[in-house]
């Protein structure tokens, strides 16, 4: 048998330690940038309350009540 081609124990547990964290790596890379593209429109409200004037979402926020929320403030700005 030749041991040159052989992984002792103690390397093999390095290797995979190794490829352990480079996927995790991986994982938390491509989760970021899937939630990245998400970010633009939100169909779910995140204020407990469903209160749209102090959500920190507001801007990009795609849900019917702050859609219609943001046009009831453009429309209340601009002089009729």
């Amino acid at each position: 048998m030749d041991t040159s081609h052989t992984m002792t124990r103690r390397e093999f547990i390095r290797t995979g330690g190794r490829l352990l964290l480079l996927g995790g790596l991986f994982a938390l890379f491509f989760r970021h940038f899937d939630q990245g593209a998400k970010k633009k429109t939100q169909d779910v409200c995140t204020d407990p309350k469903g209160y749209c004037r102090k959500c920190s979402a507001l801007k990009y926020c795609g849900h019917p009540t702050a859609r219609s929320f943001k046009t009831a403030l453009s429309q209340e700005g601009s002089p009729s």
